[in-house]
């Protein structure tokens, strides 16, 4: 073959093989987009399902039906959790996958684990046993997200297949380098073990366990293909040390960057404290016109942070980022903004400046409280110096969080519990029918509203007053909203109208508003505006029905305390003749009936030197010196 025929041949050669690389390339293009596209077409209508699934469990009264969405919600996440997974799968298989270093709280992401596998642990009445080294330093440089994910699988795991006895979650770490550390991570178990012969295909995509030993439903998976391959990309081993029916043990060291060497402290101490704050928990307050946004990056925290806040009847909305945050604060003004520090992209601190310089913004002084698993020495100035007005540490202590939203909270808002005013305002049978005949023409259900209230009957009707000041308030908002189509905005509006009509037992305005929050979440323009009409003439009604009542309140209450006025007025002469009935008294040294009268007297409305006068008497009497009383008495006669 001449050389230019064999230069012609190698020239088709490298382009077949350029076509066939290009080819490749493409197809694995083609792919990637496509599995991208398929999880973000996958997981919009499934966090849709799992959204309207949590209202359903929110507000339905009937045990069958919320068994029915409990079921949802477990199949729901099992279901997403496969779904990200493949996406993760198909980049580690393509190398794709890439690291992402930067700075992280080691208390920060203990906090989020644990919170992650609370419930689940509540549910089987596991033990959880941190064994955490107190003197690890609390700030590194690594890529905590895929930490978090591979700590959180072995995490839950480790609680599925535990039926009796405990978890135990260990970190270690010794020094490698001048500003390096090796950590060293075990989730043990007591559990029901694995199979020997089985060890070797538990990090195989979709590989299947022994049927008996795993359980017929939870036999495949990629959770720990993956968090084995991501441990590989940090430079570490995955193993696992096991006995069947005894139990597992997950563990594996990587190498991270030291940032700050201050101690962790004992992480053990404050999660033990805030459970039993959770055990012994009862509210010191009801604010059901408060409103409080809390922001976490972490879907567990704003769960824990809005049970915590549950009993209280505020109305708490949850942002899940910085960005977040800053589109609810354009549509709702709030009382109280808490902001979890450490979040990716837009983290506690930057999100705080963006708060006070966001334009229009009507919550621009909202005081503003950092949430944070910083505890170390000078966090609390390092939060101030930043603008924010207090900071609490996570895991959340529940009477550390009222506490300090009694302070922040406008006094308005706020109605302290019998406990904490040390009010007995509780309203007998009698009470209650008399008012439930007054409010069952307006649509309120009284006893409904009362249990909200702790069957408080002074606290129901300070906060019956205010739900009539609102009404106008929440319409107008409404219909803004609804004049602007934006469905987002007037959600959260209708939300809020929902809690407040169910805190005063407005049954029907609830569930009429509850319906109109569903179609506005589902972005349907047309039905909200076929169905708002329905919902602004009730609360029309109700704000006028309320407005009379409320009125023949105020004149009652009028009416009664000039009657009592009245009451209290009395003439010398018949001034003077109680006064000899109490100097008989005093004689006879009867006590009982000194006080009695005593009491009486300091009804009257008399000049400040007859009310000095009763003052002393009184005292004399407290001490058994009746001829002393006596003579105060006869002095004035």
């Amino acid at each position: 073959m001449s050389q230019e025929k064999k230069q012609e041949s190698a020239n088709r050669e490298d382009k077949t093989s350029k076509r066939m690389i290009d080819a490749m390339e493409k197809a694995e293009h083609t792919r990637d987009l496509f599995l991208a596209n398929m999880s973000h077409e996958l997981r919009t209508p499934i966090n849709t399902i799992l959204g309207l699934n949590e209202l359903i469990l929110r507000e339905s009264q009937e045990e069958a039906i919320k068994e029915y969405a409990l079921d949802i919600r477990q199949a729901g996440n099992i279901l997403l959790t496969l779904v990200s997974d493949i996406l993760d799968y198909t980049k580690l298989e393509a190398g794709q996958m890439e690291l992402s270093h930067g700075i992280y709280d080691i208390s920060s992401l203990l906090n989020d684990l644990v919170n992650g596998i609370s419930i689940q642990l509540r549910k089987k009445k596991l033990d959880l046993k941190l064994d955490i080294a107190q003197d690890v330093p609390y700030k590194l440089s690594g890529d905590e997200i895929r930490l978090r994910q591979i700590l959180s699988n072995l995490l839950s795991n480790a609680v599925k297949y535990t039926e009796r006895g405990r978890v135990t979650f260990h970190l270690g770490w010794a020094q490698t380098g001048e500003d390096e550390i090796e950590i060293d991570f075990a989730v043990k178990d007591t559990g029901i073990g694995i199979r020997e012969k089985d060890i070797a295909k538990l990090f195989g995509a979709f590989q299947r366990m022994d049927i008996v030993t795993r359980g017929k439903n939870d036999n495949t998976g990629l959770g720990l293909a993956i968090s084995n391959r991501l441990v590989e990309m940090m430079g570490g081993r995955l193993e696992v040390q096991s006995t069947y029916g005894k139990g597992s043990t997950f563990s594996f060291k990587i190498r991270q960057k030291v940032v700050d060497y201050a101690p962790l402290g004992d992480f053990e101490k404050k999660y033990n404290e805030s459970l039993h704050s959770v055990k012994n928990y009862k509210q010191k307050f009801i604010a059901p016109m408060g409103r409080v946004l809390v922001v976490d990056d972490n879907a567990m925290n704003l769960a824990v942070a809005q049970g915590l806040l549950k009993e209280t009847r505020l109305q708490v909305d949850v942002a899940g980022s910085g960005e977040e945050c800053l589109e609810l604060l354009k549509r709702k003004t709030y009382h109280v903004i808490c902001l979890d520090h450490m979040m990716p992209v837009m983290d506690g601190v930057e999100t705080l400046h963006a708060i006070r310089k966001l334009e229009g913004n009507p919550s621009v002084d909202t005081p503003v409280i950092a949430l944070t698993a910083n505890a170390v020495a000078g966090a609390r100035e390092f939060y101030l110096k930043e603008g924010f007005q207090d900071y609490l540490t996570k895991p959340i202590d529940a009477e550390k969080f009222e506490t300090m939203l009694i302070r922040y909270l406008p006094e308005n808002v706020v109605y302290l519990t019998k406990e904490q005013s040390g009010a007995d305002d509780a309203g007998d049978e009698n009470e209650i029918g008399l008012l439930e005949s007054k409010l069952s023409g307006i649509g309120i259900n009284i006893r409904n509203g009362l249990k909200y209230m702790g069957n408080d009957m002074a606290l129901y009707g300070k906060v019956l007053q205010d739900f009539h000041l609102i009404l106008q308030e929440k319409e107008d908002a409404l219909r803004d909203f609804l004049k602007k189509r934006d469905m987002p905005g007037y959600a959260i509006i209708v939300h809020s109208l929902k809690g407040n009509a169910r805190n005063v037992g407005a049954d029907d305005l609830a569930d009429e508003a509850f319906e109109l929050e569903k179609m506005s979440k589902a972005g349907q323009l047309e039905d909200v505006e076929v169905r708002s009409p329905i919902l602004f003439n009730l609360m029309k009604n109700m704000r006028k029905d309320l407005k009379a009542y409320l009125d023949s309140e105020s004149k009652a209450a009028k009416d009664s305390a000039e009657q009592k006025e009245e009451n209290i007025r009395i003439s010398e002469d018949e001034w003077k003749k109680a006064l000899r009935e109490l100097a008989g008294r005093l004689d006879d040294f009867d006590g009982d009936s000194v006080n009695e009268k005593l009491k009486e007297l300091k009804r009257y409305d008399r000049p400040e030197s007859d009310k000095k006068m009763l003052r002393l008497c009184e005292k004399a009497v407290k001490d058994y010196a009746y001829d002393v009383a006596l003579e105060v008495v006869n002095a004035v006669l």
